[in-house]
């Protein structure tokens, strides 16, 4: 083997052995970054209820929109905060105060209508979800293994 052939197998090797180090160290942080998620807040659930498309039709109404916390063992604590979701302007003898019942994905920020199991979404909702998520370092990779569990 002549030493140009050496020399070539070798630049091989070390650009090999470069390559392997840097998908080693994507992956790395990759993983660093997973370790740093949290889950939301209850208090950053609720606003993100009150933010959504329901509190935007119901203030542009000129009305405002009041939660209660809901809990039940049928429900999935775990993964969501559930809340039952009212007019907080209008009196019960003027009918139901009731304007429905919604999820916030605790890993997520994702915001659900639990009756229709609708994912609510809005330009305003959605400038609100990447600060909390940002703030949370909730990731595509973290979005992808949290998205699709059940209420």
């Amino acid at each position: 083997m002549s030493m140009t052939n050496k020399i070539a197998r070798q630049v091989e090797r070390c650009a090999l052995a470069l390559l392997l180090l840097g998908i080693l160290c994507i992956v790395s942080d990759r993983s660093k970054a997973a370790d740093k998620t949290t889950t939301l807040s209850a208090t950053e659930a609720r606003i993100l209820v009150y933010v959504s498309p329901v509190g935007e039709e119901e203030r542009a109404s000129g009305f405002d929109i009041g939660m209660e916390a809901q809990s039940s063992a049928q429900l999935n604590q775990a993964e969501y905060y559930y809340f039952w979701v009212y007019n907080a302007k209008r009196k019960q003898a003027n009918g139901s105060v009731t304007i429905g019942y919604y999820a916030v994905n605790k890993h997520t920020a994702q915001v659900w209508g639990t009756v229709d199991e609708k994912q609510l979404s809005s330009k305003l909702l959605l400038g609100v979800q990447k600060i909390v998520r940002e703030s949370h370092h909730i990731d595509e990779g973290t979005m992808e293994k949290y998205r699709s569990r059940p209420f």
